[in-house]
């Protein structure tokens, strides 16, 4: 079962999408990323190129020779099939605050874009991020049919967020176990950590050459915890440090302008590197995110 919200009429909406990629991968089967090739398999045209030694002579095009004196080859495109890797972050911080269910919606995000890709004949792998000393399931193989989304609805059904995140580290072990399969990653976590963190993780993604988008989640509690109470105990849910906080107007003013800077950092990091960036709150309508917020941004059409 994929879930209520899952229907019929949901999943033909889904299945009219298609994940949006800005770089060039080749690819071994047939699917709706488009990209120039240069040996005309194709029968669509796409564009000239400048012949360059080693082309074939067959797609020179001659007529533009004769009137040009320009040696141009034609290009042709192609519908190769894209790899995407969804990373979703399953530390504790994930489950926490409880009300927002943070990870609830994280997994129904997983489950959309898989099939949106899968009813486009890309092949998808789920993969999470966490504690991997506390994690025994961690990555499903590439799957490529759309009736694969029930099995990947039953991996995130047997996760249990623990654990503190180690971003950078599992993101290294993670490309090291793709051995190089690139194409489109996306990263859903709460970004609830230093700048430097995520900032070292995404760079090496983009030093592998991944085209990368990056879905930040958080709920209604979480960006105002302390509308209720003004005096108690924090917990970090990942390291388990407590401390005893005093919630005056002006200390929840300074948190609100922490979290509203913290998210501004992460944002124009990733608009400044050519990331695809979207802020996903669990108290928004969560169709409306997908069918309406993605495409806006680039993120699907």
């Amino acid at each position: 079962m994929l879930g209520d919200i899952f229907n019929a009429n949901f999943l033909r909406k889904l299945e009219s999408l298609c994940i949006e990629c800005k770089r060039t991968y080749s690819g071994t089967r047939k699917g709706s990323y488009e990209m120039v090739n240069k040996k005309g398999t194709s029968v669509e045209f796409a564009d000239y190129q400048a012949y360059v030694p080693g082309d074939d002579f067959r797609y020179i095009d001659w007529n533009i020779y004769v009137r040009l004196d320009k040696l141009l080859v034609k290009t042709f495109k192609e519908e190769v099939e894209l790899s995407v890797h969804i990373l979703l972050d399953s530390s504790k911080s994930m489950l926490f605050p409880k009300e927002d269910k943070k990870f609830d919606y994280a997994k129904d995000l997983v489950i959309a874009l898989s099939y949106i890709a899968l009813s486009s004949k890309n092949s998808v792998s789920i993969a999470t991020l966490s504690d991997e000393n506390k994690t025994s399931r961690n990555k499903t193989p590439f799957l490529q049919q759309k009736e694969n989304i029930f099995m990947m609805a039953d991996f995130l059904r047997g996760l249990t967020p623990e654990g503190e995140l180690d971003l950078v580290n599992s993101i290294l072990k993670y490309v090291f176990k793709v051995k190089g399969r690139r194409g489109t990653v996306v990263v859903i976590s709460d970004f609830m950590m230093k700048p430097e963190v995520y900032v070292k993780a995404l760079n090496f993604l983009r030093f592998k050459n991944f085209d990368i988008k990056v879905i930040q989640i958080l709920g209604a509690t979480e960006l105002d915890p302390f509308a209720k109470i003004k005096r108690g105990q924090i917990v970090d849910v990942e390291t388990n440090e407590k401390k005893i906080i005093n919630l005056s107007e002006s200390n929840r003013k300074l948190y609100k302008n922490y979290l509203e800077e913290h998210n501004r950092q992460l944002r124009h990091f990733c608009r400044t590197n050519r990331i695809v960036y979207s802020l996903a709150k669990t108290n928004v309508n969560f169709e409306d995110f997908i069918l309406r917020e993605l495409p806006r941004i680039g993120f699907i059409r």
